[in-house]
């Protein structure tokens, strides 16, 4: 456990779209500013989920396997989500130009349960394959790993994050769909042990105002973005960076508040993916209304347009 009074927040990597928020948070001194001595840790997606079950770390900033343990009945709650859409990408071996050509392959994913293991089956699924039997899923981390995995040819498919899958197109892999033209669903956020919401709801909304501060940050500092991109993650290309913050400021939440119509998407993706019933509503599994987001949000919204006018 992280030393007293520093507050852990667990990512499987510190590059990627979804990871961005936190990283500029911790970087640009947001979560400072609200009075937080935060720092991203980077752990398997699994060990985020334990982790904060067992409450040897703060904050998760995963999603779906999230909803997956509450929907097992344990003790943790979605507080905040940071994407209100998916952008991985189904990124295959240069041979395979096809989904239904990935019978017989093996599909790279972060851990069962997680976001990129449901959005595969959910592609399958909609392709005609079955998944169970027309594939091999091996458990190999996040992007970066996946990205790696796919280069050294021990896996074929991968769902894939800016910027790896920006990487693996260049070196000549195929990018066959977004699964966010199949299905809206919610993407990293902040998750913690109920005892939490309880204990220390103050830190809590410290936190999710951090985080939108540094959301609105990349929103309006571009520039900065991408020279953050060029140097952080390795692009090169000025095309490449554009496309890449283009596309995931478009997604970025607002209000850290998911609708409920994308909650019901990535519900029954993890439903399916799990094969196992529940008797769980929304509210087992998300707590928005202990925290007045909205408030948060236009305070946040006319902190900026005041420094803006000054």
């Amino acid at each position: 456990r992280a030393e007293d009074g520093q507050i852990t927040l667990g990512l499987t990597t510190r590059n990627g779209s979804t990871s961005l928020p936190f990283v500029i948070a911790e970087e640009k001194g947001f979560f400072k500013s609200e009075g937080l001595n935060a720092i991203v840790v980077i752990m398997q997606n699994q060990v985020v989920v334990n982790g904060v079950v067992t409450r040897n770390v703060d904050y998760g900033g995963t999603f779906s396997n999230f909803v997956g343990a509450a929907l097992s009945g344990l003790p943790v709650r979605i507080v905040m989500s940071a994407m209100d859409g998916s952008d991985h990408y189904l990124v295959t071996a240069s041979n395979i130009k096809k989904v239904e050509d990935l019978k017989g392959k093996t599909f790279g994913i972060s851990s069962f349960g997680g976001t990129p293991h449901s959005e595969a089956i959910m592609i399958l699924r909609k392709y005609g394959m079955n998944p169970e039997k027309d594939v091999t899923f091996l458990q190999i981390g996040g992007s970066s790993s996946r990205y790696t995995a796919l280069e050294s040819g021990s896996i074929q498919a991968a769902m894939l994050l800016p910027p790896f899958n920006n990487f693996a197109k260049k070196r000549g892999f195929n990018q066959l769909m977004s699964f966010n033209d199949i299905m809206s669903i919610p993407l990293g956020g902040l998750s913690v042990h109920t005892q939490k919401i309880k204990e220390k709801p103050d830190e809590i909304i410290r936190m999710i105002k951090a985080v939108l501060k540094a959301t609105d940050y990349i929103r309006n500092r571009k520039s900065e973005i991408l020279s953050f991109i060029e140097a952080k993650w390795g692009i090169k290309e000025g095309d490449v960076r554009e496309s890449i913050y283009r596309d995931m400021v478009a997604l970025f939440s607002r209000d850290g508040i998911a609708s409920d119509e994308t909650m019901k998407n990535v519900i029954q993706l993890v439903r399916e993916t799990r094969k196992s019933k529940d008797d769980k509503t929304l509210a087992d599994i998300v707590d928005w209304s202990l925290f007045c987001l909205k408030l948060i949000t236009r305070l946040v919204n006319s902190a900026e347009n005041n420094s803006r006018r000054k």
